[in-house]
């Protein structure tokens, strides 16, 4: 007995640093450690908020992707071309529009199938390798011959190499980069399109008239070939697996892989997506494509037309900013609902519209609708079906989104041939906007989701993984 309490004796006199080799270290001690070190990683992954976080340098990079591919260089140069076509080789304007038609088309068809691809392998080398295709493509327009077939030709092969060039292969790298600043990164890559909707246009009036279409044709084939192409493949770079950049469920199995396509397509989520998707190309699509004769018939000057196009198109840059940093702090539902009655209720004010007063109102008011159709679907998909299949979903989504853009000008043109007026038709397609954006609110909260509840699930693992090998 004597013995026994001069040990312990002993060991209450001694430091705790003498003890642990005795008995082990302490359980708290190392479980707390595993508590630091997962929070410490967890403060790692939130530096999105910094503009040190590389993901913001690949941000960029493929906001100047987009500025060179297909979504800008080939759209915003089409309707210069055509007078030009037209004198050279004796072609209407209905025979070159159809070529503007197919590309679409081709987009429209091919943008799952492409999406599908960005799922499977490094989007960054898919990118590059559709640049350099859609560069190529462009090039070749410099060569047109008489043959009309030859034009159709180009234009389906740069349709379906451009389907890898706008925002679908992009929203995937900028994706697997951010988490809690996804709504803001989203916003500058989109951008790309509006930014460059004020440089393409005059750089291609200028080529034109000190060189020529030919010429200009080449030179529109430099920007995906010696910009967006190789910029592409050195710096558009996803987060290596296990990293600390990139979304906190990155690496954590099954679930971090998100939903099959098949099972998301069987999921509410995805066809209220589709709504609201389709109702907004509609109103806007439909209206965009014959805004100039809309507002000459309601007796605005070519001059204030003109202005109002270019606030729609500001706005439209606007919008993408600020409601995509919006994402990041609002649930994307409410920002759903406000961007379909902003784009329903501007189109609908401009299709009654009589004054420059109040045509330009409803342009801005549209335009920041409007413009944040390309934020709102990936960030959406992300949010509702994870990574595994966003590229797959993408496509799907905003091939509905094309189908509807090239049906809704066609019907309003053959309604004003039958009526002479596009108010009627206007109005049904702006009121289905007005509702669909009612059905937002049954979206569902975020599947993949949180970074709170990411790090709360480490910290989770921490204490359960430690607990069951010290046995408390």
């Amino acid at each position: 007995m004597g013995g026994g309490s001069g040990i312990i004796g002993s060991l209450v006199l001694m430091p705790v640093s003498d003890i642990c080799p005795v008995i082990g270290p302490d359980p708290r001690t190392a479980l707390f450690s595993r508590m630091a070190q997962t929070t410490n990683a967890a403060a790692v992954r939130s530096d999105e908020n910094h503009l040190g976080y590389p993901g913001w340098r690949v941000a960029a990079v493929c906001h100047i992707g987009v500025l060179t591919g297909f979504a800008t260089v080939f759209i915003y140069s089409f309707s210069f071309m055509v007078k030009p076509l037209g004198q050279a080789f004796g072609w209407d304007r209905e025979q070159i529009a159809r070529a503007f038609s197919l590309a679409a088309i081709s987009v429209a068809i091919f943008s799952p199938f492409i999406g599908k691809l960005f799922d499977r392998f490094d989007p960054r080398k898919l990118i590059a390798g559709f640049m350099t295709a859609f560069g190529l493509g462009m090039g070749s327009l410099a060569f047109l011959t008489p043959h009309l077939w030859q034009l159709y030709a180009n234009a389906v092969f740069i349709g379906i190499a451009g389907t890898g060039t706008y925002q679908l292969g992009y929203a995937r790298v900028i994706a697997a980069w951010f988490e809690r600043r996804l709504g803001a990164a989203l916003s500058i890559v989109v951008a790309g399109s509006g930014v460059g909707s004020f440089i393409v246009p005059p750089l291609v009036a200028h080529l034109l008239t000190v060189y020529g279409w030919r010429a200009t044709y080449l030179g529109l084939a430099v920007l995906p070939l010696l910009v967006g192409a190789p910029l592409t493949l050195v710096f558009a770079r996803s987060p290596k697996a296990g990293s600390m950049h990139g979304p906190a469920r990155a690496t954590r199995g099954e679930a971090a892989e998100g939903l099959t396509w098949q099972r998301a397509l069987g999921s509410q989520s995805f066809w209220l997506l589709a709504l609201g998707v389709v109702a907004l190309s509609l109103s806007e699509n439909g209206a965009l494509a014959h805004l100039a004769p809309m507002l000459s018939d309601h007796g605005l000057r070519g001059r204030d037309i003109a202005f109002v196009a270019s606030l729609l198109g500001i706005s439209s840059v606007t919008g993408r900013f600020l409601l995509g940093w919006l994402l990041d702090f609002v649930k994307g539902s409410y920002i759903a609902v406000a961007s379909l009655l902003a784009a329903g209720a501007g189109m609908l004010m401009l299709a009654h519209a009589y004054s420059f007063g109040a045509a330009a109102p409803a342009a801005f008011v549209a335009g920041l609708g409007g413009g944040c159709e390309l934020d709102l679907i990936p960030y959406m998909l992300r949010r509702y079906f994870g990574l595994r299949s966003f590229s797959t979903l993408y496509g799907l989504v905003y091939s509905t989104f094309a189908v509807a853009g090239a049906i809704a000008p066609l019907v309003l043109g053959h309604v004003y041939d039958k009526t002479g007026s596009y108010t009627g038709i206007l109005n049904g397609f702006c009121t289905f906007t007005l509702v669909a954006s009612l059905a937002m609110l049954a979206l569902p909260a975020y599947r993949f989701a949180s970074y709170e509840s990411a790090r709360s699930e480490e910290v989770e693992d921490t204490l359960l993984s430690s607990g069951a090998s010290r046995g408390i």
